[in-house]
């Protein structure tokens, strides 16, 4: 995905260019900032339409969730409590993560 992008990024302006007429005042850099911006938004469309596909904005809160949740478990765990306690709030972590993950695979 990298390498299309990358790839994208560099021919973009080589093939905005290649048939441009050669800037005969000097003073037309409008239109170079124009077509910067044109390829500048091309680029962050294919991005994003890439990154839909693929699913990444998915998995990357997909990841959050889960070091959210490893924290929380990480937390408690160095916290001195009751036998009871400790069982009951480790219950209700793994419920937590049991229906979070119940979430990621079915949606509801």
């Amino acid at each position: 995905m990298k390498k299309i992008t990358l790839s994208l990024l560099a021919l973009l302006p080589m093939s905005l260019f290649a048939q441009a007429p050669a800037v005969s005042s000097g003073g037309d850099y409008g239109y170079l900032l124009f077509v910067l911006l044109i390829g500048v938004l091309i680029f962050i469309v294919c991005r994003e339409l890439l990154c839909w596909y693929w699913k990444i904005n998915k998995m990357v809160s997909n990841q959050e969730e889960i070091i959210r949740l490893l924290r929380k478990i990480a937390g408690e765990s160095n916290a001195p409590l009751n036998d009871k306690k400790l069982g009951e709030e480790k219950r209700n972590i793994l419920k937590e993560l049991g229906d979070s993950a119940k979430f990621m695979v079915t949606g509801k």
